[in-house]
């Protein structure tokens, strides 16, 4: 079995200790340092260059993921598991920006942490439970939007241009006269906008273009 040299980094005395417990039992993981402090994790990283090196995102001094950038900065191949106090979108974002391999939440069950751990210190991505969960109802999410696109985005400007005539109460006649068009143009851009936007009649235009009126500029 290949030993895994790893730094364990978090503020909690108790957390941490219970984190290195685990990786040392399991027979595959040498601890060759457990900081408290993140200002002091590149120090420690540079000194032992460990194959693994397993940080909090909260850390006292600096931010576990502002050292895991440094880190990656120094080193690209550095191998670095963050572990999350939060299963929010803000955490997600910032641990994809930060080049980081792996990431799971604090209460993960030990079994996920060590096969986490273990597949990071390979160089492989590993995203948690309750991460991959979030990362697969945003691309569901995604999709949808793909699928359903915002309708005012496909709204021409000549088209916004009758509509907001139309929020004056001028009739087809009045705006052909305003945009130098015919009163036949101005009915099928009434009617494109209809289709569109999924309305039924002008009053339901009107009625749209006014609850709608800062994103229609």
């Amino acid at each position: 079995m290949n030993i895994i040299d790893t730094i364990v980094a978090d503020g909690n005395e108790i957390f941490r200790y219970g984190l290195s417990s685990i990786l040392r039992d399991h027979g595959a993981f040498n601890i060759c340092s457990e900081v408290d402090n993140g200002a002091l994790v590149l120090t420690a990283f540079e000194s032992v260059k460990p194959k693994l090196c397993i940080l909090s995102f909260s850390m006292p001094e600096m931010e576990g993921i502002i050292i895991a950038k440094k880190i990656i900065d120094k080193s690209p191949d550095a191998n670095i598991l963050l572990l999350a106090d939060n299963t929010d979108q803000k955490t997600l974002n910032e641990f994809l920006d930060s080049g980081a391999f792996g990431l799971i939440h604090k209460s993960a069950h030990h079994l996920e942490l060590l096969d986490a751990a273990e597949k990071v210190a390979k160089g492989e991505r590993y995203l948690g439970k309750q991460f991959s969960k979030m990362m697969t109802e945003e691309y569901k999410r995604l999709a949808r939007k793909k699928k359903h696109p915002d309708p005012i985005k496909s709204i021409t400007k000549r088209e916004r241009e009758v509509l907001g005539l139309l929020t004056e109460g001028l009739t087809s006649s009045e705006i052909a006269n305003k945009l130098y068009i015919s009163p036949r143009t101005v009915e099928k851009h009434r009617t494109n906008l209809l289709k569109k936007l999924d309305l039924k009649n002008t009053a339901a235009l009107v009625r749209f273009a006014m609850e709608n009126e800062q994103a229609l500029l």
